[in-house]
């Protein structure tokens, strides 16, 4: 008799020998005694966890000869020939290689045949999601009203792909991955069984690398019995092309000490020794798992499969690590593994991401920056520099270029000697606090109620007016802003704007220049709404500003010179990218919301 391989051999029989799908045996076994058979199911779930097998356990427990029944005989001649392949009341379908609107009419055709032996005609269909679209549109009424005999089981490693139509015609039993636990414990009984002499910790690792697949951790432990009488958990490693733990705790040690020669040194004797980079990628971001579980449980030894010695030197990284960086570290490398295995240069891919992961181990906990800046500030709040209001500025003078050059200002006649008043405007002055004029618009009432400046004398001259005692300046001016056009408003919202006793100066800045012809076939409305809000007729005037132009290497060199730029420089070991004068701040980025 030929080899029988242990996957085949060591099949599921019965429900009680499914493994790790409890919730789903309870369902079927109940659903059989208590005679509450669906006429359709879809098995949905990973490879190799048990669909299939439960398909045919189920057509055993409906078959037997004993039946129906949770607990089928297996030794009946349904059971017996259900479970070697050759009964003919099961019919197994492979989807993908039947998958056209004629196999389904075909089998369309037969259900309508009644069971030879058994009470049942059992039809699995595997990789059901294979099918075409025509073809589940052919099976739609056969799968909704089949013959009282019949029962469809569908298999499928990929729900999404099924039409809704399909699955609201089904019960759907969702088969989800077998832990490792649960796997090791399968495999230690077959292996005893078997009379295979393995380790607990060899074990252990063919469980985890089976990844959640029953099946698949029979196929590996077939594998290795064949290799030796006595497995070890280095040969499984190697077998397997596993990286030894220690390989992996030196790397994670570099990446949390920043260590990045050692780094290259480690990637460099794995590419030497043949060993599969992807593989070494995704291995690391399980390690650093492990590594992120063991800082956070209070027993890792209950969570992790791990040993003594493995357990002890995890204890040793999370100590020298924190949970922050462990964090940052798991979410690195997981990028790490993606880069590497969508690289067509592995080590190249690898050794950058690794490089770059470990200037992790630089950074500063924010704590300890906080607590840096109040030594460095001797914990006295920082000072932030706060405008000047409106009402606290300097008043225009009449030597301050508020108008049209030819055009008579108002003067101000309370801040001026009577000496200073007889002399002409100087006209390459500026206001206070502002750049070059570049050009200023005035309105029509401040050039025809401003009066001859040099027959004016201080005792004739009138009073400026103020404005009401319960009214300041910045809340007319939104009341006007709130009552004009909004366009209007809105190109007026962001421009400075600035009361000089009768006169009120609308100071532009910059891209807002453009904005300048708009406000000034505007300026007789803006003038009416402010004169409405405040109660008098007051003067509008634009002035559109150019910053002046300052080079970025000496205001570099006057913020290198600051003692507190220095220091922070120090203590955080950075430098200067780029120096932003104060009055731009407000203008980078997207409106100067980024300042």
């Amino acid at each position: 008799m030929s080899y029988l391989v242990l996957a085949r051999k060591w099949r599921p029989k019965t429900f009680d020998d499914l493994a790790g799908q409890e919730p789903i045996t309870r369902i079927l076994t109940n659903a059989v005694t208590q005679g509450k058979i669906s006429h359709a199911y879809i098995f949905s779930g990973p490879r190799g966890v048990g669909k299939t097998s439960t398909a045919r356990i189920l057509s055993k427990a409906l078959n037997c000869k004993e039946g129906p029944t949770a607990h089928p005989c297996g030794i009946c001649e349904s059971c017996v020939s259900i479970t070697e392949g050759s009964s003919v009341d099961v019919i197994e379908i492979d989807g993908a290689s039947n998958n056209s609107v004629d196999d389904i009419r075909d089998l369309r055709e037969r259900v309508k045949y009644a069971p030879s032996g058994g009470k049942y005609k059992v039809y699995i269909i595997d990789e059901v999601h294979m099918l075409s679209g025509s073809a589940f549109n052919a099976l739609l009424k056969t799968l909704e009203e089949p013959p009282s005999h019949v029962i469809f089981v569908l298999a499928t490693t990929e729900m999404k792909k099924i039409p809704a139509t399909v699955l609201s015609r089904c019960q759907h039993m969702p088969f989800r991955r077998i832990s490792s636990g649960v796997i090791k414990a399968r495999l230690k009984h077959i292996a005893d069984t078997e009379e295979i002499n393995i380790s607990s910790h060899a074990l252990g690792l063919v469980a985890r690398a089976a990844d959640g697949s029953m099946r698949d951790s029979l196929t590996i432990l077939d594998q290795i019995s064949s290799f030796t009488d006595e497995i070890s958990e280095e040969q499984v490693q190697n077998l397997l092309g596993m990286t030894d733990f220690g390989m992996l705790s030196r790397t994670s040690m570099a990446l949390i000490t920043g260590d990045r020669a050692d780094l290259l040194g480690i990637i460099d004797n794995l590419s030497d020794q043949g060993a599969d980079l992807r593989a070494f990628a995704r291995e690391l971001a399980q390690f650093f798992r492990d590594l992120l579980i063991a800082s956070v449980v209070k027993q890792p030894s209950a969570v992790l499969d791990l040993n003594d010695e493995e357990l002890s030197a995890i204890k040793q990284l999370v100590a020298a690590s924190s949970e922050d960086q462990l964090t940052l570290l798991l979410s690195e490398v997981m990028k790490a593994e993606t880069d590497v295995r969508n690289s067509s240069l592995p080590r190249m891919a690898l050794e950058m991401a690794l490089i770059r992961a470990s200037f992790l181990s630089s950074l500063k906990p924010v704590k300890e920056i906080i607590e840096s800046l109040d030594r460095m500030t001797g914990n006295r709040p920082v000072k932030t520099s706060v405008p000047t209001p409106a009402a606290e500025r300097p008043e225009l003078t009449p030597t301050d270029p508020v108008a049209i050059p030819g055009a008579a200002s108002r003067p101000n006649k309370k801040s001026a000697p009577p000496a200073e008043k007889a002399a002409s405007p100087r006209k390459s002055e500026t206001p206070a606090g502002t750049g070059d004029v570049k050009d200023v618009v005035t309105s029509p009432a401040l050039v025809e109620d401003a009066p001859d400046m040099e027959e004016e004398t201080t005792e004739d001259a009138p009073e400026t007016v103020p404005l009401p005692a319960d009214t300041d300046f910045p809340s007319v001016w939104r009341k006007v802003l709130s009552t004009i056009d909004a366009p209007l408003a809105s190109k007026l919202e962001h421009a400075a704007v600035e009361l000089r006793g009768n006169d009120v100066q609308i100071i532009l800045n910059g891209g807002q220049a453009v904005f300048q012809d708009t406000i000034s076939k505007n300026l007789k409305s803006i003038e009416e709404k402010l004169a409405e809000h405040a109660g008098r007729k007051i003067g509008i005037s634009i002035v559109v500003q150019q910053k002046k132009a300052v080079k970025k290497k000496d205001l570099k060199e006057t913020a290198l010179k600051e003692p507190l730029i220095q220091e922070a420089l120090e203590l955080f070991e950075g430098r200067i990218v780029d120096v932003i004068p104060i009055e731009d701040a407000g203008t980078k980025g997207n409106g100067g919301d980024d300042v």
